[in-house]
């Protein structure tokens, strides 16, 4: 069962998409990095997960321990 959700996240700043469908599942135990040239959404998607940026779209279910 994943402890951490992510579906279709979508984040614009203006006309400018930063995240474009993003999706992935973390079960407990798993790791996952972020890689990517500057500006391109790693810290937007951070933002997005812990609450200070709202995304445009998409879902965040996180399953508590």
């Amino acid at each position: 069962m994943p402890i951490l959700t992510v579906e279709n996240l979508v984040k614009s700043f203006g006309k400018t998409e930063v995240l474009k469908g993003v999706s992935f599942s973390l079960e407990k135990g798993q790791v996952l990095s972020i890689i990517g040239s500057s500006g391109s959404g790693k810290t937007t998607l951070l933002r997005c997960l812990n609450s200070l940026e709202f995304a445009n779209s998409g879902t965040v279910t996180v399953i508590p321990l």
